[in-house]
């Protein structure tokens, strides 16, 4: 996880920051105008005409998956902008595509002659790659976090800014530092009680009975004022702390050390492996199909199997129906939806051999326009 991935410029400590999140939703965006204006130029359609939709999809896309994020999360308005912290639901983000793709229809789609079904075919390995890299994006930021993982199981662990480390510390799992408390001292300064074998405060030398006086420079009079030093106010891609304890009559400084959490399900890297795999799979049919729109038919099919799978491993999401997340809910009426619309295109005439499929002739050229039907 490295929430700010760099700082410009790189020698000042407190220059801008890059974060993770907001670099691969930007990488993102530029990956997958690149394919969609190779696929259009595959499937006879003018890259030009999909890079001005990809605009509109976009955007439209970013606001949608935002909204269901802020709606799924009870966040106020205030935090709409807050996106390279993360934040975004892709079924949120495929209303809001869809809605920007009616808006963009009379002025492009309309005006150019162009067919849906087609461009459906070509943004679906899009919406795949995006995924592909944004998830990437969510493990770089600590967020779509999983559950505690199995011995056996494989596993991620967390730094210190992490999101998991929050509920995790609520729900008792573990301690914030690797340490717990048991008592006060006089002048009510927390006294360090069990020390986590092999973690890293063991390493750094931190002892049962030290005195906590400070925490990253901050005094800490209490456990309430810990909770407060660790919560909001921690600084953003920070992921090591340094203490100032009382052992005896002496100050002892104790790190830096970088706390870590439990192993948790590495949920991302599913979604990301799983949807590299469904871009090569659309990638690898498209000579192969019948009528256009099949691609985005396996996409709609395929892509709500594995969400459902994959939120039965995640731990930041709450039921939202019938004990089912927004997005198990979401793929659970998307996939039939797919499902429908391919076995109604299969049972259409073939309206492409797989040499058209293969050899799709240019839709503009010249600057002579023709309609892709």
């Amino acid at each position: 996880m490295r929430q700010v991935l760099f700082r410009l410029p790189p020698w000042m400590d407190n220059g801008l920051p890059i974060y993770g999140y907001g670099f691969m939703l930007f990488l993102a965006f530029l990956a997958c105008t690149w394919l969609a204006g190779r696929r259009a130029e595959v499937a006879g359609i003018a890259k030009e005409r999909v890079q001005d939709l990809a605009l509109w999809l976009f955007v439209g896309g970013l606001i949608g998956s935002r909204v269901v994020f802020m709606i799924q999360s009870n966040l106020p308005l205030s935090h709409f902008f807050f996106i390279w912290e993360g934040g975004l639901v892709f079924y949120g983000g495929l209303v809001g595509g869809t809605a920007a793709y009616a808006l963009a229809h009379p002025f492009l789609v309309r005006k150019y002659g162009l067919s849906t079904l087609k461009l459906a075919d070509v943004i679906a390995p899009c919406a795949a790659l995006g995924l592909c890299l944004g998830r990437i994006g969510c493990l770089l930021n600590g967020c779509c976090y999983g559950e505690v993982a199995c011995p056996d199981c494989p596993a991620i662990h967390f730094p210190l800014a992490g999101l998991p480390r929050g509920p995790l510390v609520a729900q008792g799992y573990q301690t914030a530092l690797g340490f717990s408390f048991h008592d006060f001292a006089e002048d009510d300064h927390p006294v360090v009680g069990v020390v986590e074998p092999g973690s890293p405060a063991e390493a750094a030398g931190l002892r049962e009975g030290d005195v906590l006086l400070r925490v990253a420079g901050q005094d800490v009079p209490s456990e309430r004022a810990l909770a407060g030093i660790l919560g909001d106010g921690w600084k953003r891609g920070q992921n090591d702390v340094t203490l100032a304890v009382r052992r005896g009559d002496q100050e002892v400084t104790v790190g830096p050390f970088a706390p870590r959490t439990l192993g948790l399900h590495p949920t991302q890297l599913y979604e990301t492996i799983s949807t590299g795999l469904l871009l090569l799979l659309l990638l690898a049919y498209y000579p192969y199909r019948r009528h256009d729109g099949e691609l985005f038919a396996i996409f709609l099919m395929l892509y709500p199997l594995h969400r459902f799978l994959n939120e039965m491993l995640r731990d930041d999401n709450s039921p939202f129906a019938l004990g089912l997340t927004l997005s198990q809910s979401g793929s659970v009426l998307l996939f039939p939806v797919g499902l429908v619309f391919l076995l109604w295109l299969r049972r259409l005439p073939a309206r492409l051999t797989t040499r058209d499929a293969r050899l799709t002739p240019a839709v503009e050229t010249a600057g002579v326009k023709h309609a892709a039907r």
